[in-house]
């Protein structure tokens, strides 16, 4: 029986692209990078671009403990038992393959998933409070049949067959609104989640929102390419599916080799900053505080994520249903990468996302 929600951590299927934050960092060997932790798959896939170092922060232990988890069996395991100790493959052995890699884990790790021999059993992949919500919600909709329609969606070839089927269906779509609305109202989808990201939106109904922003995404991509709707209409995900970096043959092989320039620490992001007295230039990847912080808190953050900074450093961050941007003070030392901004916000496969991207001290972007 898998163990309750209380006992799962929040995140743990890595549900954005972190094709888009290789893109807008631009990461280098002379490089250090911060990254929030979350589901630990960015942090992961950020380290196969090798830099000189990784430093994964969350302020949530059970977020660091998935990740430490997902590095140790990286190091102990090849990619074919990689993915099949995450649930994404089959396998009977799990709770073995813990056995083998427990000893590398912290103090605290080993005692945080001892306890959850369900959640390892199951698959670690799809532990999360997020992700099984999500899941299951689909899962309610299929069994009511109300995603019948959507399974061509998810097979079209090319964007004008996909946008036939949008204009075909479209009363089903504007029909969804109603249960997307319920499902992300904050008193069903915060509880259920205990993410805070549903409850800062600047956009009205996260619901609609969503459902917008997944419409516009349509317009110029295929859907079946995107990783994080295949996860949530598939109810999972396979090795034929989208995968993130770290999970793909290339990446994963990197990413075992840039293990030792990796670390984890659990603290405050801003307190970390502040501490930080950089050398080289820092790569921030803030996906996504900016839906957990109050607006005040955040452009405090990007203050002092910008006053430690050498030049060439960067920063990126993901706005979900709360639109945050650049404080009016930090514009004449930060360079918005606006084309960037605007190429991720079309292409990046998450779907749900709106980006800001910087370099700083002020300086021209060359690509």
């Amino acid at each position: 029986m898998i163990d309750g929600y209380r006992r799962r951590p929040l995140y743990s299927a890595d549900n954005e692209d972190t094709r888009s934050e290789l893109t807008a960092l631009e990461i280098t060997g002379d490089d250090t990078v911060v990254a929030i932790a979350a589901g630990g798959g960015r942090a992961l896939s950020l380290l196969a671009a090798g830099p000189k170092r990784l430093i994964a922060i969350d302020r949530r232990p059970d977020q660091l403990f998935n990740l430490e988890l997902k590095a140790a069996a990286m190091d102990a395991f090849d990619l074919e038992g990689f993915l099949a100790f995450l649930g994404i493959t089959d396998t009977p052995d799990r709770l073995d393959r813990y056995a083998a890699i427990r000893q590398s884990l912290s103090r605290s790790a080993r005692r945080y998933w001892d306890n959850r021999g369900g959640l390892i059993e199951a698959g670690v992949f799809f532990a999360g409070r997020t992700e099984t919500a999500l899941i299951r919600f689909m899962r309610a909709l299929k069994a009511l049949g109300l995603m019948r329609w959507a399974e061509p969606l998810f097979q079209a070839t090319s964007l004008e067959s996909q946008q036939a089927l949008l204009d075909m269906h479209r009363f089903r779509v504007d029909r969804g609104l109603v249960w997307w609305k319920l499902f992300c109202h904050p008193l069903v989808i915060y509880t259920t989640t205990q993410d805070p990201g549903f409850l800062r939106s600047t956009d009205g109904s996260v619901g609609v929102y969503l459902v917008r922003r997944l419409i516009d995404y349509a317009s110029s991509n295929l859907v079946r390419e995107s990783y994080l709707l295949r996860l949530v209409y598939d109810c999972g995900l396979s090795p034929r599916s989208p995968l993130p970096p770290y999970l793909t043959p290339e990446g994963f092989e990197r990413a075992r080799k840039y293990l030792d320039r990796f670390e984890i620490q659990c603290t405050d992001l801003r307190d970390f900053a502040a501490r930080l007295r950089p050398t080289t230039p820092v790569k921030w990847s803030l996906s996504d505080v900016s839906c957990w912080m109050r607006e005040d808190q955040f452009h405090d953050l990007l203050r002092v994520v910008v006053g430690c900074g050498s030049r060439g450093s960067r920063y990126c961050f993901r706005n979900f249903a709360a639109r945050r941007e650049l404080p009016r003070d930090l514009q004449n030392t930060v360079h918005r990468l606006g084309e960037v901004c605007e190429r991720l916000n079309r292409t990046d496969s998450s779907a749900i996302y709106r980006f800001e991207v910087g370099c700083y001290p002020e300086q021209p972007y060359q690509h």
